[in-house]
């Protein structure tokens, strides 16, 4: 009986795994069986034993003779008996639907075989006229077809009507599918749009403390290295995005109220439908994966969310996209074991493509823990890209080896890659926009850190900018290795030194020494102009390529960016802007100090970064307002209540550093932000991976 269920599901399923004409989900472009009248026609008669020429009797769609040994299409394509009974039936039921004679000559050019490869021996019309005479006799299934048959009309319709049931299954599975991608890239977008609605801003200002600054659960950063908690507006939209998955994938769903034609138990029917359309959504999730994880996301471009909450999303879409790709694989298997195909297809190509894919899958979210990432983030990034690719690759033969081209999921994969190297596009046209770039590099600590000064680039003068910076030449077997840097540019640093400059001194010196001197008025402005025209990093030695950072003054360097952080925007729309800082993260707040005219900074850093305070002096002097604090940590509670105290009514906290530092200003800005009546506007940068 397993044989005989196996073999039943077989002969059927052919008719969907076929090649399809058609582009475009089902029921948005294609359906699979269109005409219906021709599948049904066909189906009826799928599993008729034939006669071939050779003698043997073959079945028109196992491809095997009813000993297992010769192939089908040929037999089909020659079969006069199979050909006639297909074209009378068609002619008898497709003319009643109003189905056009060009429907059925392309549907029997590719489909009449089940192999498009392997035409009919005649046309459609051409089967009709070498039709003698109306048939009489009557198939039954079982018996050899040598003969133009009748079909009998409830072998028609019972075809029909499972066609039709499955049809609908696929076009509410494509629904369900465009549904889940809308609402996915289109949350961002949809939020941020609402933003600028002027009934909506006040509201949200007094909701920000309670739905979207707050963590989650207690603290951003979760012990034992289990990863960074989203805060409480990332997680209304990963608990949205999981529900309406989870929800998507268990509704409406229909049996067939019949035998079912793939030998299917009820149960084993609703496990088969729900593995086909979770095992969609995987493929659909993929690009929206790869999007989120993109630096030139074009959501970053449309919205105001920043780059790092696109990370925390990604991480979670990809969860989702592997928990599908499971329940594909558990419940396919399922419902395989109750006809027993699975004891016949478990050796199949196909079927082991999809094995390594969902293996691949869940491999990259064990791969991706913090603490993996934390031993070794270039090892991590080699091994997750090659995943992916893995991943990708083996998701392609899964389907190619299953139905071939279906105008469908692998289009899904095309945008994967499409959305893969758009961004490596991107980035190279950023780094050959910036050219190759020198880079002088001055050790402020000589363990720890260096200042990287790269002259030249006129990068718009915006605060929150950063780049990722290459360092080619550094070490011959990691020259693709880079990293993001906040960047400040030279005029912050630089102009303000030489803006204080008397100018009758200057004219004094020219004098004095003569039209040679090389620190005259002329010298002074180019050297000035040259130091205000390019950008500077300021980098905290690790693993990565970084250690090798060594005092020079002409290192090679590439730089991808200038890339935007936290929306800025909001924040100098404040009237009053307070910058917090811990250690090497005074590198992110430097490019606000200029930008707003009401900015205080509060830095603290540790005894043994005192070499960065003195090369900062000299901005740091020009900044009126500021509390810097040696070995001495920063009393947040007491900052944001000073500047309460003062009045403002809307404030702008930026804070940059590690995540402890990140936490506290959180939970800061959102205990006050819940009991004052001032309105914060907070922006984060945490040293986190």
């Amino acid at each position: 009986m397993k044989w005989a269920s196996a073999l039943s599901f077989t002969t059927t399923a052919s008719l969907f795994t076929t090649t399809r004409g058609g582009h475009g989900l089902i029921g948005y472009g294609q359906w699979w069986y269109d005409p219906k009248c021709c599948y049904a026609c066909r189906g009826v008669i799928a599993s008729a034993p034939l006669e071939c020429p050779d003698g043997s009797v073959g079945n028109a769609d196992t491809g095997m003779d009813m000993n297992m040994a010769s192939p089908a299409v040929s037999c089909i394509s020659d079969n006069t008996a199979f050909l006639t009974t297909l074209a009378y039936c068609i002619n008898s039921t497709c003319y009643g639907d109003q189905v056009g004679t060009w429907e059925i000559e392309k549907y029997w050019a590719d489909e009449a075989t089940s192999d498009p490869s392997v035409p009919p021996k005649w046309t459609y019309g051409m089967t009709l006229a070498n039709i003698t005479q109306a048939p009489t006799r009557i198939w039954r299934g079982g018996t050899v077809l040598n003969y133009t048959a009748l079909l009998l009309s409830s072998d028609y319709e019972y075809q029909k009507s499972f066609d039709d049931l499955f049809d609908w299954e696929e076009y509410i599975q494509s629904t369900y599918v465009i549904i889940i991608i809308m609402v996915g890239v289109g949350t961002p977008v949809l939020m941020s749009f609402i933003n600028y609605l002027p009934w909506v801003t006040r509201l949200l200002d007094r909701l920000k403390p309670y739905l979207i600054y707050p963590s989650a659960i207690t603290t951003r950063s979760l012990p034992w290295l289990l990863g960074n908690m989203p805060t409480r507006g990332e997680s209304l939209y990963i608990t949205m995005f999981i529900t309406l998955n989870i929800v998507l994938s268990a509704v409406s769903y229909r049996g067939f109220d019949k035998p079912h034609p793939w030998g299917f138990t009820p149960a084993g029917e609703i496990m088969a439908y729900v593995g086909y359309r979770t095992g969609h959504i995987s493929f659909a999730l993929l690009p929206l994966t790869v999007l989120f994880s993109s630096r030139n996301n074009f959501l970053i471009w449309l919205t105001n969310w920043p780059y790092s909450t696109f990370l925390v999303l990604h991480r979670w879409v990809a969860r989702v996209c592997a928990l599908q790709a499971v329940v594909h694989s558990i419940t396919l298997l399922g419902a395989y074991n109750t006809n027993g195909v699975y004891y016949t297809d478990v050796h199949k190509p196909y079927w082991i493509w999809g094995v390594v894919a969902t293996l691949c899958l869940v491999v990259l979210l064990f791969q991706s823990a913090t603490w993996f990432r934390r031993a070794s983030y270039e090892v991590f990034l080699i091994f997750h890209i090659l995943l992916t690719v893995f991943a990708i690759a083996a998701c392609w033969y899964h389907v190619m080896y299953w139905k071939g081209f279906t105008g469908i999921y692998e289009y899904w994969l095309y945008a994967v890659c499409a959305t893969w190297f758009f961004d490596r596009l991107i980035r190279v046209l950023r780094v050959c926009q910036n050219g190759v770039c020198r880079a002088t590099i001055v050790e402020i600590d000589t363990n720890n850190i260096v200042r990287v000064e790269v002259k030249g680039l006129r990068w718009a003068s915006e605060p929150g900018y950063h780049a990722y910076a290459y360092f080619p030449t550094l070490h011959p077997l990691r020259p693709w290795e880079n990293h993001p840097f906040s960047i400040v540019h030279s005029a912050t640093l630089y102009a303000r030194k030489n803006m204080f400059v008397d100018p009758s001194d200057i004219m004094r010196r020219d004098i004095e020494e003569g039209p040679d001197n090389k620190r005259g008025g002329m010298t002074l402005a180019s050297q000035e102009t040259e130091a205000s025209s390019g950008v500077v990093m300021y980098i905290k030695k690790h693993h990565g390529i970084s250690k090798y950072l060594e005092g020079c003054h002409s290192l090679p360097v590439l730089l991808d960016g200038p890339y935007r952080g936290n929306a800025h925007k909001e924040i100098l729309k404040c009237d009053r802007v307070l910058l917090i800082g811990g250690g090497i993260g005074i590198t992110g707040l430097l490019s606000w100090t200029d930008k707003h005219f009401n900015v205080k900074l509060a830095w603290s850093l540790r005894e043994t970064a005192k070499p960065l305070a003195h090369d900062l002096s000299t901005v740091l002097s020009n900044i009126p307002d500021k509390e810097i604090l040696v070995g001495e940590r920063l009393n947040v509670d007491a900052l944001l209540l000073q500047e309460i105290q003062a009045g403002w009514e809307r404030i702008g906290v930026v804070v940059c550093g590690p995540v402890g530092l990140c936490d506290t200003v959180r939970k800061s800005v959102v205990a006050f932000g819940r009991k004052e009546n001032t309105i914060f506007e907070l922006a984060t940068e945490a040293f986190s991976m």
